[in-house]
């Protein structure tokens, strides 16, 4: 039951509505002064409890108090007498309309002194309620409807956890609604502070209210919103996202039977490479043989020389036997921060051989030697002595494998003011070449949005296109830049508080638009490109709000490819064929995104 519509005063008596869920019974209290009681009832509450939760004389001349936990009394709706039990009450929620102040000061022995009888304290403002029967699994929309105090109220019946926002409790009850068989019931609670009634038994009862005596203790809320009809409507943010479904662009087997081969990078910022690897200590391995990678690009190590230098942790060997060289970068100004990391897939002719064989559905035996014999290798795995001149080159499919090989690796953009973090490494292959970046964040308070927006973002943009018109090859920069570029890239986009939150500023988006259309529109997104119309597909959720399984997130992670990389032309070697995330990889707030890149002959 639900107690509605009480008032309280010195020798006043209390209005009582309590609701059954199923049946509804009515008793009047005669010889009451200045009030009456009338009570729609199932259930009993001591008058213990009431004086005390009220905190006012209660005067029952109807009722015969048989003991302190039950009483007797005939219902005028049934004409039978009933006997009221205070074991058997289950949990109920008193709301009185008046005394606020006294109920917020007092809401902790309230509280401890309702549990000793099973009833939970009070925590809403006055309503009139009428319950009904809703099936959450074939209308949710009809939580939205209700109050957040409403929604509070429900999940405390289900002993369910009552902080945070509206859609997160929204959010609560629909997921708990799935293992009950029950519908929940919704009891619907409009506000009664200017309602009059003449009291009687067509209207439960109830008195005439006194607008203005209630209005002072309750606050005039009403009269603080504006009536103006131009007032602007409010932007119904979204509250629980859906992803919408992207089909697989392209089939790398089929592809290889066709002569060529397909280069998959994977980027992933893993918040801490030693704590990944603690926690996860095979995921880096699985994703590697799971999706047939390529390169492998982690930002955010937070490592230090002094760790890639400890035998024990073994950092720089984590993806050796899974046929892979390192390279790291790390921050020398502060510990635990920043850091970015590449694994490269190691080539050489006997490896590549034998992938060519297995793909092609063959078997090739294996040499003693070859578990023993130990190489020197530099860039790919390769002898330094063996530069493949004049010798025939090993292939995959229709592709030479010195094409998958980088030929130069470098750290940092060549300026001091940047390089200390250990944010860039960059991997220059024969077709192309590729840079691991961990954009700058703004900061909480955007302390760092002018130094990123008008220095950092500038110079990467320059080094870049330097990058591009040096080597004549295209470009892809690629990691968490720490930017929601659009409105498909945020969650809850229109929200007030993201004019002021790091990488959905408008002065970041600004920047960001002004890298990809330098130079007549030089750069492309390339899942934007690929799904223009994709909805609620993030690379990052908040972990301490808990924002990944309703699935408000934003996307960070970009790979920013050349314009001539995306047209799928005849003559050309090499093609962006498809971009995802991996969304249900673990082991960071952020998950996993892949580049797929077809390379011909």
């Amino acid at each position: 039951p639900r107690a509605l519509g009480a008032r309280s005063s010195k020798d006043t008596l209390i209005n009582l509505r309590l609701i059954n869920r199923k049946s509804v019974h009515s008793m009047k209290l005669p010889h009451v002064p200045k009030s009456s009681i009338n009570i729609h009832i199932s259930f009993c509450l001591s008058t213990t409890i009431l004086s005390s939760f009220f905190r006012c004389s209660i005067i029952v001349n109807s009722f015969s108090v048989v003991s302190p936990f039950s009483t007797t009394s005939t219902c005028t709706t049934c004409s039978s007498a009933t006997n009221l039990n205070l074991l058997r009450v289950p949990t109920a929620v008193l709301v009185p309309t008046a005394a606020r102040s006294q109920r917020k000061s007092h809401s902790r022995s309230l509280r401890e002194n309702f549990s000793t009888f099973g009833i939970a304290a009070p925590n809403s403002n006055s309503y009139d309620s009428d319950s009904k029967e809703v099936d959450l699994k074939t209308q949710p929309k009809e939580l939205e409807k209700l109050t957040v105090v409403h929604l509070k109220e429900l999940l405390r019946e289900k002993s369910l956890k009552v902080s945070g926002r509206k859609a997160e409790l929204i959010q609560r009850l629909l997921q708990s609604q799935k293992y009950e068989d029950q519908p929940l019931i919704i009891t619907t609670m409009p506000r009664t502070s200017k309602r009059k009634t003449s009291g009687g038994d067509d209207d439960g009862g109830r008195t005439k209210i006194d607008n203005e005596k209630v209005s002072k203790k309750v606050g005039k809320k009403e009269d603080k919103k504006p009536n103006s009809k131009n007032k602007k409507a409010k932007v119904d943010h979204q509250r629980i996202t859906d992803r919408d479904e992207i089909k697989k662009l392209w089939n790398a087997e089929e592809a290889l039977k066709k002569g060529s081969y397909t280069f998959k990078i994977m980027s992933w910022n893993v918040a801490g490479l030693r704590a990944l690897l603690r926690k996860q200590p095979d995921a880096l391995s699985n994703l590697a043989s799971e999706h047939k990678l390529d390169v492998i690009c982690l930002q955010e190590t937070k490592l230090q020389q002094s760790h890639l230098d400890d035998p024990k942790l073994n950092i720089t060997g984590v993806l050796a036997d899974d046929g892979f060289d390192s390279h790291f970068s790390c921050s020398t100004t502060k510990k635990g921060y920043s850091g970015t990391c590449v694994f490269v897939r190691r080539r050489d002719k006997e490896n590549v051989a034998d992938a060519d064989q297995q793909a092609k559905g063959k078997k090739k035996q294996g040499k003693l030697d070859s578990f023993f014999s130990k190489k020197n290798k530099s860039f790919g795995g390769k002898d330094k002595n063996d530069n493949h001149e004049g010798k025939k080159s090993a292939s995959i499919g229709d592709i030479d494998v010195a094409d998958l090989i980088p030929t130069n690796v470098s750290m940092g953009m060549d300026k001091k003011e940047h390089d200390m973090e250990g944010r860039l490494i960059t991997l220059d292959f024969p077709q192309f070449s590729i840079a691991n970046v961990y954009v700058p964040n703004s900061g909480q308070k955007l302390e760092r949005l002018d130094y990123r927006t008008k220095n950092w973002d500038k110079d990467f943009l320059n080094y870049m296109k330097e990058k591009e018109d040096t080597r004549d090859k295209p470009v892809i920069w690629l990691g968490d830049l720490n930017v929601a570029h659009t409105s498909k890239d945020v969650w809850n986009d229109g929200a007030k508080h993201l004019a002021k939150q790091a990488g959905v500023t408008a002065e970041e988006r600004e920047s960001f638009q002004q890298m990809l259309d330098y130079s007549d529109g030089s750069f492309v997104d390339a899942f934007r490109y690929l799904h223009p119309d994709a909805m609620g597909h993030y690379s990052y959720w908040s972990q301490r709000a808990g924002n990944r399984e309703p699935n408000k997130g934003l996307r960070l992670d970009y790979f920013i490819c050349s314009t001539s990389l995306m047209k799928d032309d005849p003559e050309k070697k090499i093609v962006v064929r498809d971009s995802y995330m991996i969304k249900d990889q673990e082991g960071s707030d952020h998950c996993p995104v892949i580049l797929e890149i077809e390379m011909r002959k």
